[in-house]
């Protein structure tokens, strides 16, 4: 009985350097794991996509269908929602993120009964940042109980106007629990406590699939985050997913599964770090290949009532891929974004600068509100020109539902320097005729 109990044994913190979206982490192993929070996987059909569940105690909490290819998108449904899971660890685990975040190993330690519930092998808990939205332009509750194709659901998202590839990390977030139970009250609660506290209560994800966490705990968190224009900070556990070989070994047309090489690197989802010592291959085998008997499908009753928090318009990943490849200036800067380099976007009429622009409106809009409307109201001010189009129109888009003396002046004097045929002067007209209806 002693040699079967579950171990979870909190390694060391891992140097997350380079990664904007990490302030720290920290890797532990899971042996003799109860494999009760686990993705399960179908065989490949005939267009080679794979049918994915990722279970609690044997209750699907997402479902999904994945392409065998790395930049092609994946699909998504609603599963069985979490609160009607019944699991102690879970539960111990959300006190835990209710309370005051202390570091990264404290909480590792704390959630050491939930960590035990994952499979065999090598992860991180990451604490990370996280946007309110599906990597589409929608709020993160917007799911079907139907599936849904996703440009944030690939192993790498490929930018074909920039011809640029970012490999995934944990971004967008997708829900377990049902919206019929967020409640208002609460998600007003947590928004005056990230208005007023500097360390941010934290939510709990699993990184799924590609840039996709699945929100284990937090909704209402992520929810205020939205209505208040922040990011959500997660706490994430991440799978190891990658490897570099130690040297010294010809792992050239083996099969590696029989060979088990050593490792000299581990790779989580962006982090490397340096590998335990005597870690091999089948330490951190990706378990998608094992035989399953695969995944029964069904369609569940998820979605009851819409709710909606926040910008209509969220960020896409094409946005932050965007961002991403706008110069290192930017890049080791998010989410924050260097006011400097917007001031010299805003001054070109290219169209890389209409594409920066318009990335960077919509994550600050779900970034940081204050920053999003002064964007925008710059952008109105300097619109003139026909290469100005598209920005104009994204920064209009954002202040309609803002009816501030502020902003109805911005209205009201673009909308007299413009000519009649202008289309953009239409878009402007209807902040007035929204308001009357």
């Amino acid at each position: 009985m002693f040699f079967n109990s579950t171990s979870v044994n909190i390694l060391r913190e891992i140097d997350t350097g380079g990664n904007w979206w990490c302030s720290s982490a920290v890797m532990f192993s899971v042996k003799n794991g109860k494999n009760t929070i686990r993705e399960r996987y179908g065989p490949a059909n005939e267009d080679y996509e794979l049918d994915s569940q990722m279970q609690i105690n044997g209750m699907p909490v997402v479902q999904a269908r994945l392409p065998e290819c790395p930049t092609c998108k994946g699909m998504l449904a609603a599963g069985y929602g979490i609160e009607n899971i019944d699991c102690p660890e879970l539960k111990a685990a959300r006190e835990c993120m209710n309370s005051h975040f202390v570091s990264i190993t404290d909480s590792a330690e704390k959630i050491k009964p939930l960590l035990g519930l994952l499979g065999d092998g090598y992860y991180v808990l990451a604490d990370t940042i996280c946007l309110p939205s599906d990597g589409d332009g929608r709020f993160f509750y917007d799911v079907t109980d139907d599936f849904r194709l996703y440009d944030a659901v690939c192993d790498d998202y490929y930018c074909d106007w920039q011809l640029y590839c970012v490999r995934h990390f944990p971004l967008f977030i997708y829900p377990t629990q049902s919206p019929s139970l967020i409640n208002n009250e609460r998600v007003e609660y947590y928004a005056r406590m990230m208005k007023t506290e500097e360390e941010q209560p934290r939510a709990l994800a699993y990184l799924y699939q590609g840039f996709m966490n699945l929100l284990l705990d937090g909704h209402h968190k992520a929810c205020a985050a939205a209505s208040i224009g922040k990011y959500v900070r997660c706490l994430t556990i991440i799978p190891s997913d990658g490897c570099w070989f130690a040297p010294g070994q010809d792992t050239r047309g083996i099969d590696l599964r029989k060979a088990n090489p050593y490792i000299k690197t581990v790779m989580f989802a962006g982090i490397e770090t340096e590998a335990e010592p005597g870690m091999r291959y089948l330490d951190i085998y990706d378990k998608r290949n094992k035989e399953d008997s695969g995944p029964s499908f069904r369609k569940y009753d998820f979605v009851k009532g819409g709710i909606h928090y926040g910008p209509e318009t969220h960020p896409t990943i094409r946005d932050i891929t965007t961002l991403l490849n706008a110069g290192s200036s930017v890049k080791d800067r998010l989410p924050e974004l260097d006011d400097s380099v917007i001031k010299a976007w805003i001054k070109e009429d290219t169209e890389e600068a209409e594409s920066y622009l318009e990335a960077a409106l919509h994550y600050l809009a779900a970034t940081d509100h204050e920053r999003a409307y002064k964007l925008a109201s710059d952008i109105l001010r300097k619109g003139d020109g026909d290469k100005r189009h598209r920005r104009v129109r994204s920064a209009l888009l954002f202040l309609m539902d803002d009816k501030s003396e502020e902003t109805e002046q911005l209205m009201a004097d673009f909308y007299v320097a413009h000519e009649e045929q202008d289309e953009n002067r239409d878009l402007v007209n209807s902040y007035w005729k929204k308001d009357e209806g």
